[in-house]
């Protein structure tokens, strides 16, 4: 068509044939690429949806993991409330508590290890946009941050037992009888005479369990705080 314009010598029909295919061209790969795009969308529509059925799973899960972990720490923290209580007590208060059972759970606290094989999965490769929820991405950076701080608490606390609390014990009272309550092969009675009156007449237990409270304190509230991103973070993954 194009040569037999030209030949018949009518350029302005030739220019406007030619522009002409010059359009449907452009229209052609402007369709075809907004078929792509749509595609591409629902890929990342599909891929984002089960993204946040991963997650939604793996938050159920760690709230059981943290509820598990506060109980200890509770445990652990009324235990030693009522062994700072006991400091300076006589002998017939003190022979009214079971002293190795709350010896033991003052040392139980236990670290908060959930579970982020989705998390670490799409944020180690860069598909977080794929979420598409502001609000989540911007809760599990703060649950991330809350996490990394109830780490290093932890670390603290861990510490100040290894290093002053457990120290301090090993010469005043019978991990054997601790044991019983860890249900240990070896645990028992000691055969040694253990006495824990002077334990309660000393100055340094009491600062000891007291700076154990605080740090015990500390990582409660913030589990507090991580429980709450928790739920949210669940509530915001939820696809039904």
């Amino acid at each position: 068509m194009r040569y037999k314009l030209a030949a018949e010598n009518r350029p302005a029909k030739y220019v406007r044939y030619a522009i002409g295919e010059i359009l449907l061209v452009v229209i052609g790969i402007l369709i075809a690429l907004q078929v792509n795009n749509w595609n591409q969308e629902r890929i990342d529509l599909k891929e984002g949806k089960l993204i946040k059925q991963n997650i939604h799973e793996e938050f159920i899960k760690n709230q059981e993991l943290l509820k598990a972990s506060r109980k200890l720490n509770e445990e652990a923290l009324s235990s030693g409330i009522l062994l700072i209580n006991l400091v300076g007590a006589e002998k017939p208060e003190l022979a009214k508590y079971n002293l190795d059972s709350l010896f033991n759970s003052s040392l139980m606290a236990e670290a908060y290890l959930p579970t982020s094989n989705s998390l670490q999965d799409i944020m180690q490769s860069g598909r977080m946009n794929l979420l598409n929820n502001a609000e989540l991405k911007n809760t599990i950076l703060s649950w991330n941050a809350a996490l990394d701080l109830l780490k290093e608490y932890k670390e603290v606390q861990t510490n100040w037992q290894n290093n002053q609390y457990l120290p301090y014990m090993l010469s005043v009272i019978s991990y054997k009888q601790m044991d019983i309550y860890n249900q240990k092969s070896w645990s028992g009675k000691s055969k040694l005479t253990t006495d824990y009156f002077p334990v309660f007449q000393d100055l340094k237990f009491e600062n000891i369990v007291d700076n154990n409270l605080w740090l015990l304190e500390y990582m409660l509230g913030q589990l507090e705080k991580i429980e709450k991103y928790q739920l949210k973070i669940i509530e915001l993954t939820n696809n039904k």
